[in-house]
């Protein structure tokens, strides 16, 4: 893996802005040491348990566009495009963050949530109260996965894990659905507003342009115009970092693919 790097402020790693590197193989790299049986501990008692699908894992797609838009806005920092600043993070720490995210959605609080919102079949009932009934839910699992997720990094990170003892990656867990606005926000500013975005950018996009098992409720795919399209409004009231969605628009989705958007 070849690395051109330039040196980040309050890091004494000299190829912490990493601007050349092979997303693809980072990402097979890190999902190969996470998928399968893990080892876990749960109230001090060992245990082990399964969190991906290895044969099919949306966070894996998840991971690999944050990677990539991660890749994107260092390249751009470091030639002095939009006024950009390197990321605070490793792009390894943002990926990461970006395969967990979604781990507490496996905790068995949200579980029943989950199983209630995989019966309300948009695709069998498209009626307004069915579509109320699963918003109410969606609202109820994102609130309860962001407070559980970084349990469920802890129970990995208590098994052996030492990367995982990192505030960020449980940061991510806990506020990749909030809002640009509000992470970067006066009253509730966090230092990683831009990396949390980049994994909200990624999972959002990834989520209105997929259908799957873990996509029931959804009632079709949207297309990437209108998936575009929907970011750019997102961007437009504060939910993602204009210049991060523009970046990923051109740089990541593909410009070829989004014509007339």
């Amino acid at each position: 893996m070849r690395a051109s790097s330039v040196k980040r402020r309050r890091s004494d790693l000299p190829d912490f802005v990493q601007t050349d590197i092979d997303i693809d193989a980072l990402a097979r790299s890190i999902f190969a040491r996470y998928a399968g049986p893990q080892p876990i501990v749960v109230e001090g008692t060992a245990a082990h348990a399964t969190f991906f699908n290895i044969d099919y894992c949306p966070d894996f797609r998840v991971m690999t566009m944050a990677g990539a838009l991660a890749l994107r806005v260092n390249q751009h920092a470091v030639a002095g495009m939009d006024g950009l600043a390197p990321l605070r993070v490793t792009i390894r720490e943002i990926m990461l963050a970006a395969l967990l995210h979604d781990l507490g959605k496996q905790h068995e609080d949200c579980a029943p949530f989950i199983e209630l919102l995989r019966g309300t079949d948009l695709r069998a009932d498209a009626s307004e109260g069915a579509a109320q009934r699963a918003e109410y839910l969606l609202n109820i699992v994102r609130d309860v996965h962001c407070r559980k997720g970084p349990c469920m990094i802890d129970r990995l990170r208590d098994a052996g894990r030492p990367e995982l003892n990192n505030p960020f990656i449980v940061t991510v867990a806990r506020r990749h659905g909030e809002d640009y606005a509000t992470n970067y926000s006066e009253r509730l500013g966090c230092w990683w507003a831009r990396e949390i975005n980049i994994v909200t950018i990624a999972d959002d996009y990834d989520a209105v342009t997929s259908i799957g098992p873990e996509r029931a409720y959804r009632s079709e795919r949207t297309n990437t115009a209108d998936a575009v399209r929907m970011l750019r409004a997102g961007a437009a009231r504060g939910r993602y970092e204009p210049h991060l969605t523009e970046i990923f628009v051109n740089d990541v989705i593909g410009g070829s693919a989004i014509a007339g958007c």
